[in-house]
């Protein structure tokens, strides 16, 4: 005859299988952010207040970089960290599911968004220079291009505003 402690060890694990097969079925496979967005001026519009404090941090740092109130590997840092930021708003608004009356204003500024991400990129490669003492040169050249993506980046804008349903 079987005792009442194998009978309990028995019912424990046989509990514990059962739980455990139905914990399989309960944890979700897919776990990536899935983001459901109903209104798509309102983001649309946070998304640009979001953007726009990026780029306001970020000139700031670069101006106290050329003004020499802060070092490259600080801003280096500052601006990686705003790329990261940038990006992670390039890839909300592309998985957004805009509709297709709001997709060509998304599309052109997201469009603005990469340009931004391209004068990041060019901003860290001044603060290396910087770091290596090369000549003012270069570094003006790269001013320029930084003011043309600038400028090519508020026409993406001002075409995405042009072109809100």
């Amino acid at each position: 005859m079987a005792s009442r402690k194998g009978i309990a060890i028995t019912v424990a694990i046989l509990v514990g299988v059962v739980a455990a097969s139905f914990l399989v079925y309960l944890l979700p496979e897919d776990t990536t952010m899935k983001i459901s967005v109903s209104d798509f001026e309102k983001h649309l519009d946070a998304t640009k207040e979001r953007a726009s404090m990026e780029v306001t941090g970020i000139d700031d740092s670069f101006k106290k970089l050329m003004d020499d109130e802060i070092s490259s590997d600080e801003y280096i840092s500052i601006a990686e960290i705003s790329s990261s930021q940038l990006n992670s708003l390039i890839i909300e608004l592309t998985n957004s599911g805009a509709t297709q009356e709001w997709t060509e204003s998304y599309i052109n500024y997201i469009g603005a968004l990469k340009k931004l991400n391209d004068k990041i990129t060019e901003t860290i490669v001044i603060a290396n220079l910087i770091n290596d003492d090369t000549n003012s040169n270069s570094i003006n050249e790269i001013v320029a291009k930084i003011k043309q993506l600038e400028t090519e980046s508020l026409d993406l804008i001002k075409k995405s505003d042009s072109t809100r349903p």
